[in-house]
């Protein structure tokens, strides 16, 4: 896999059914082996806007139905880019449906997982049917199919809601299907700094923010990370002993070029941000249970830089699962991230980039381009990525756009540096109805 794009896709990482109210289920079933109430299958068009093809391909999919109650509302869960089924026992959405009454629905993303639409060995072919389109398309008639076969849900209002890339498809589902789904809950959704680096003057609101958390839980603490930070830099910049360097640092392999000891650069910032971006208890996004409080208090018993980068790293890879440090091109620092499917759409129409590190942070500037560039998306996929203004316009997100929408509610987390890419502040608004975000996010202040 090229570099720069290898780089970019570990920037990411997603979160019973009753049989009487379930007619006309297709008969393929599975205990998927994270879930312990069963998964269906129905028949999803392959290409929704083609009208002369109507293949279709297997599409798994879960209900959880024991709170509803014929004419409650539908929660629709949006599954992103994992190769893991997620599972709805495990989120709060039972806890709502009891309060509500509410049908528990979830479908898996289209060349994820068990839903693959095409196996073509060549990844242009293969990923042919990986728009945007398509992949809203298979929502709009998901939801079709469960009104359709789920008795007392023809007069239920469908609210949609999923988190970082899914909730950023929740944001398009409800700007650009608002017949079907009536509000939206996008968790941490990144919508802004999307494009190529070199027309992208937001690419490095990413570690800025990044940045800001660590200062602001400990100055003391951030210190000791930039001292550590510094120190590695050098190191890598020198290049002389990557042998010590894999040992100190439990690689897996020793890195041998300059590409590669940038990529182990990038491996160790990105566990840097996914601390505190998935520092909450979810046995998929952080199967391992990091914490950021609990990094920087390890930090501050810390001195040797060694140690203070190794206390992120063991946090992230604990030794007791892992047995070394995975960076190399096929390995991820997010073990449920299904690559190949995730890079298409990257380049095809969600390349963003939150890689690029500014001078004056706690981490060692970038001094290359690392993001999806259009060379790097052409080489591999034969695609150009599309600018913000592109996505924006095509797509109805756009500043103006968002806060005339109705029903979207938006969250973030403070420590999530998605929050330095997420929606502008909204207004304040009387309107019961309106859309509703942060007020204040605090991104990019500079420390």
């Amino acid at each position: 896999m090229n570099l720069k794009l290898h780089r970019l896709v570990l920037f990411l990482a997603a979160l019973c059914s009753t049989p009487s109210l379930l007619q006309g289920v297709s008969a393929t079933t599975t205990a998927s082996p994270n879930c312990t109430t069963p998964t269906h299958f129905f028949d999803q068009l392959v290409d929704h806007e083609n009208s002369s093809n109507r293949a279709t391909f297997q599409q798994q999919y879960q209900v959880v139905a024991a709170h509803f109650k014929p004419g409650g509302p539908i929660l629709y869960y949006q599954q992103a880019e994992t190769s893991l089924f997620a599972c709805m026992e495990w989120t709060i959405l039972p806890e709502w449906a009891a309060e509500l009454g509410a049908l528990v629905i979830t479908l898996e993303h289209r060349f994820f997982g068990l839903s693959y639409p095409s196996k073509d060995p060549d990844p242009v072919r293969q990923f042919q049917s990986l728009t945007l389109e398509n992949v809203m398309l298979d929502a709009v008639n998901f939801i079709g199919h469960i009104k359709n076969t789920t008795e007392g849900t023809k007069e239920s209002k469908v609210l949609v809601m999923g988190g970082s890339y899914g909730g950023f498809l929740t944001t398009v589902l409800k700007m650009n299907h608002p017949d079907i789904f009536y509000g939206a809950l996008p968790f941490a959704a990144p919508l802004r700094s999307i494009g190529a680096n070199n027309q992208n003057p937001q690419r490095y609101n990413w570690f800025k923010y990044l940045n800001q958390v660590y200062w602001d839980l400990s100055a003391t603490a951030a210190g000791k990370m930039k001292h550590a930070f510094d120190v590695l830099g050098q190191r890598v910049q020198a290049a002389n002993d990557t042998k010590s360097l894999a040992r100190d640092f439990g690689l897996c392999s020793i890195p041998n070029t300059t590409a590669e000891l940038q990529e182990v650069m990038g491996v160790i910032n990105t566990v840097q941000y996914q601390i505190p971006q998935l520092g909450f208890v979810s046995p998929i996004g952080n199967p391992t249970g990091a914490n950021v409080e609990k990094l920087v208090n390890q930090t501050l018993l810390l001195d040797d830089p060694v140690k203070v980068i190794n206390a992120s790293l063991n946090m992230w890879f604990p030794p007791s699962l892992y047995p070394c440090v995975p960076w190399g091109n096929d390995e991820s620092v997010n073990p449920t991230l299904q690559l190949d499917s995730f890079n298409y759409l990257l380049c095809k129409y969600f390349p963003l980039s939150v890689n690029e590190i500014p001078n004056g942070t706690i981490y060692v500037p970038t001094s290359v381009q690392t993001e999806s560039d259009p060379n790097t998306c052409m080489g591999l996929f034969n695609v150009t990525p599309p600018t913000q203004e592109f996505v924006e316009s095509k797509y109805h997100i756009t500043r103006d756009e968002l806060v005339e929408a109705k029903r979207i509610l938006f969250t973030y987390n403070e420590f999530d540096p998605t929050t330095a890419v997420g929606v502008d502040p909204l207004p304040l608004s009387q309107d019961r109805n309106a859309s509703r975000g942060p007020t204040d996010r605090g991104a990019c202040k500079e420390h």
